[in-house]
């Protein structure tokens, strides 16, 4: 093999390395991951803002900061039975111990509505 071939395969090598140990780690989705580290709270009313939203606060207790959170929010009736369910993110990072806001536009008022974390990205390790 051609010197100057191999030196750019090794250049190319280096360079993949350094970008996938740099890219942020996605969270496996499971549920026993997301259920050990957050806890979401929202108010039991929708609120009206051109349609309606729920709001509330995802809380943290994971060692790392976080991002890029995306939740479920079922629209439940009377009954409890899903009507809808539609997803949101939670803007920003939610820091380790810590909580972030989030609003999530929903296509109806429900009788009452279940909001779950569904998959993030880890950002970097806090002090604890």
């Amino acid at each position: 093999m051609p010197r100057r071939l191999r030196s750019t395969l090794r250049v190319c090598f280096v360079t993949a390395l350094l970008v996938l140990s740099s890219a942020p780690v996605w969270s496996q989705n499971m549920p026993n991951d997301v259920d050990r580290y957050f806890k979401v709270e929202w108010a039991p009313d929708a609120v009206p803002r051109g349609g309606w939203a729920v709001e509330g606060y995802v809380y943290s207790s994971h060692p790392y900061r976080v991002n890029g959170v995306r939740l479920q929010v079922e629209v439940l009736d009377d009954a409890g039975a899903v009507q809808e369910r539609v997803f949101g993110w939670v803007p920003g990072d939610v820091p380790s111990n810590g909580r972030a806001y989030f609003f999530v536009s929903v296509p109806r008022r429900g009788a009452a509505y279940r909001i779950k974390v569904m998959s993030y990205f880890l950002v970097a390790r806090e002090a604890q």
